[in-house]
């Protein structure tokens, strides 16, 4: 009997031990989570809460995959992309202008910066096409880049 008593005693001993820093960890942790979202609803209480992620907008998609596939190369000296795509992204950029937003977008914000968008995009097709020099397609293209990024900043 005093032999399984010490068997219990040092197993009891060595299980405390062994989930002491365990549950030392998990205060700890608690800790941190209570000051996450304090800090959280801090945030919220200064920049009103969060709103809910907008809709995908496809045409905006399928703009933006034409415009990365051109302006980045452009940022690295390669103007052989804008070259071959401009046509593509005036296209774009019109079906884009011209399509409905989905749910939850201010149409009355976007709507002139889309128009905007449409005429930079026809402008960077129309110096492609006029074999311009490339300093005049990085300035047309990246005017229309900005437009993008502020029409973007409001789809968000």
């Amino acid at each position: 009997m005093i032999r399984m008593r010490r068997f219990v005693n040092r197993i009891a001993g060595n299980t405390f031990i062994t989930l002491a820093p365990v549950i030392m960890l998990a205060l700890v942790l608690g800790v941190a989570g209570d000051v996450t979202t304090e800090c959280a609803t801090a945030q919220e209480r200064v920049a009103g809460p969060a709103s809910k992620p907008k809709a995908k907008w496809k045409a905006q998609e399928d703009f933006h995959s034409v415009l990365a596939g051109t302006f980045h190369p452009m940022e690295d000296g390669d103007f052989s992309p804008v070259r071959k795509r401009a046509d593509e992204m005036a296209r774009k950029a019109r079906l884009w202008s011209r399509s409905k937003p989905p749910r939850g977008y201010d149409a009355a914000k976007i709507r002139p910066l889309l128009v905007q968008l449409e005429r930079e995009a026809a402008e960077v097709a129309k110096l492609v096409a006029q074999q311009a020099p490339d300093e005049d397609i990085k300035q047309a293209l990246t005017k229309l880049h900005d437009t993008y990024h502020a029409i973007a900043g409001e789809c968000r």
